[in-house]
């Protein structure tokens, strides 16, 4: 699949800036097309797939999509559309501001390291958000820093 334009109508979304670039799925900034504003920040999630990709790309984004619809709680960005997968598959959803815990692992290594509040404060974090998926039978399988 080829990279969506800026400026280009989805299903009633514009397409905003590409915000990330990942080896399974593109993240573009996103607003509603006739201008109305959001509640929240949106995204649009787009699987990447290319020829002899395997299903797993595609089958994990519906099983995301799925899942995102049954979860619920102040650690779940909302889910706002979804795409066809005969068509364009895609997930549109809250895009939850602030820095990743690569950021302040960046700044650690960066020559200002963090206090031990600090860390168990993002470990605590962490957690909390695990957690609150566990207690609704789902297991985030992508945990990672830059997540």
């Amino acid at each position: 699949m080829k990279d969506l334009a800026p400026g280009a109508i989805v299903d009633g979304f514009r397409i905003g800036e590409l915000r990330h670039k990942g080896g399974m799925a593109l993240i573009y900034g996103v607003t509603h097309a006739d201008d109305r504003p959001a509640p929240f920040p949106m995204v649009m999630k787009v699987p990447r797939m290319t020829p002899g990709d395997g299903a797993e790309n595609i089958v994990s984004f519906e099983i995301e999509h799925q899942i995102l619809q049954t979860l619920t709680g102040p650690h779940v960005p909302r889910l706002v559309a979804a795409g066809d997968l005969a068509t364009l598959p895609y997930l549109v959803m809250e895009y939850v501001q602030g820095p990743t815990l690569d950021h302040w692992l960046a700044q650690a290594t960066g020559g200002q390291p963090l206090t031990v509040d600090t860390l168990a404060a993002l470990g605590a974090a962490v957690a909390t958000a695990a957690h609150a998926l566990h207690q609704q039978n789902a297991v985030h399988l992508d945990l990672k820093p830059a997540n």
